[in-house]
């Protein structure tokens, strides 16, 4: 009988487990593929590895603009991808070296819950039935596969196969312009990919900043990628030689692949929610701030129980459900999340939106301190992208904040943690910032948001 077991081993599993067995719980982490799951393996890892190395030759073919002559840069995309394989396999090592370090017994398997206390596990050798007083489910999410789409064929690439090839496109079609599909599309086009995005809605990454959104397609338009949206495909064909995309329009788009990033389905079939009574709303398992499902041992944490499908969010759960599991009551609101998103330039988010803000708040003040007046960015040869702040006007309260620019997933953390301790705009405007560097664009935009800009006109 184990004190906790994990279903699952992703960035919410692994870190439950970890975490169940540092509170003194004797644990077991069941996993049916690679430890580390989705993020690690085909998700967060390898496409920052990916976005990286891209950039990099980015610059490379740009390097004149630094003083620097090069000539006819290339790219070896067996090597390229050779390295983010490199990447993956040495973090994924890593998690296993920290769960056999911590006595976690990982067991390989689909896991089934069959009782509030039991799970069977498939395995290589046969059907096993774990116990444990109590259980965290955390089975992650898979890619969206739209049915009408030529699946039977290989030129066709969720993000599972695009981070895991050998080998580049010659041309790809990226269809969704999300988070995903735009990162994808930033990596592509900066090796010399031509890239065509194509979104249904009116805008790329939607329910974000504009200004996300419009330094995104700026973006991926200077690097010669083709944005399409308000664009419906209809139909796609796919044979030895490329694919063909028609749209609703009647155009057709021929491409050597097309990479489907049209979203994340939460893997909550055919786990055993039903036969137990786990309460499920609006394809989520429903939880609570303690992360408990409605079968009071019985937990579920990330991708399945969260619509914010974001690595960070499920560890959080993850290190929630396992102090409760192993008996340290905890809670956590999750209101205070920060989201990254990884083009070049990158983007952020944290809180409420301005519009958001503005909607939930009787009088809300707005300001932005811009990259091109950063002595950091200039010197990077970075000056694209702001900072900005949106507090409540009458008491200061930080509401939200947007950052574009180098290091805008970092940058944005302080403006995070100012929101988590509830410090106001003048406290945050108040610390003393490094000088030179990028996060002290959060403090400018603090100075402007009070009336006194230093570096701005306001």
């Amino acid at each position: 009988m184990y004190d906790v077991a994990v279903l699952g081993s992703g960035p919410g599993g692994y870190v439950a487990a970890l975490r169940a067995a540092l509170r003194g719980a004797k644990v077991c982490c069941i996993e049916k593929g690679h430890l580390g799951g989705t993020c690690l393996n085909v998700g967060c890892i390898p496409t920052k590895a990916m976005l990286h190395a891209s950039e990099l030759f980015w610059n490379i073919k740009h390097a004149s603009e630094y003083g620097f002559s090069t000539e006819s840069p290339r790219v070896d995309e067996t090597a390229y991808m050779a390295r983010t394989a490199e990447v993956v396999s040495g973090l994924r090592n890593g998690v296993g070296f920290l769960l056999k370090a911590r006595k976690v017994d990982v067991i390989r398997g689909r896991g089934k819950l069959i009782a509030k206390d039991t799970i069977t596990v498939e395995t290589d050798k046969g059907t096993r039935q774990i116990q444990a007083r109590s259980i965290i489910i955390a089975t992650g999410s898979a890619p969206a596969r739209p049915g009408f789409l030529p699946w039977d064929s290989d030129r066709l690439m969720t993000t599972d196969q695009a981070t895991t090839a050998s080998d580049l496109p010659k041309s790809i079609l990226v269809l969704g312009g999300g988070v995903i599909g735009c990162e994808f599309a930033t990596v592509y086009s900066e090796l010399g990919i031509p890239v065509t995005v194509v979104e249904m809605l009116d805008n790329l990454v939607a329910n974000v900043d504009q200004d996300i959104a419009k330094a995104i397609v700026n973006s991926l338009e200077k690097r010669n990628a083709k944005v399409l949206t308000g664009c419906k495909v209809v139909a796609m064909k796919a044979n030895k030689s490329g694919v063909t995309t028609e749209l609703e329009n009647g155009d057709k788009i021929e491409t050597d692949k097309v990479l489907v990033a049209v979203g994340r389905i939460p893997q909550i079939e055919n786990i055993g929610l039903e036969e137990i009574g786990v309460a499920v709303e609006d394809g989520l398992v429903k939880v609570d701030e303690r992360c408990q499902t409605s079968v009071p041992n019985i937990y579920a944490i990330g991708d399945i129980a969260e619509a914010r499908q974001y690595a960070h969010v499920a560890s959080r759960m993850g290190i929630i459900a396992a102090d409760n599991a192993a008996g340290h009551p905890a809670r956590d609101k999750r209101d205070v999340v920060p989201a990254g998103i990884y083009t070049h330039p990158e983007a952020a988010t944290v809180g409420l939106s301005e519009q958001q803000a503005k909607e939930k708040y009787p009088a809300v003040r707005v300001a932005a301190f811009s990259y091109a007046a950063s002595g950091m960015a200039k010197a990077y040869g970075e000056p694209e992208g702001q900072v900005k702040i949106i507090a409540d006007e009458e008491l200061g309260q930080i509401l939200g904040g947007v950052v574009i620019g180098q290091h805008a997933t970092d940058v944005v953390q302080e403006i995070a943690l100012a929101m988590r301790t509830e410090l106001t705009v003048e406290e945050l405007a108040e610390t003393i910032h490094s000088h030179p560097t990028f996060v002290e664009a959060v403090g400018e935009a603090a100075e402007a948001w009070l009336g006194l800009p230093l570096h701005s006109l306001g």
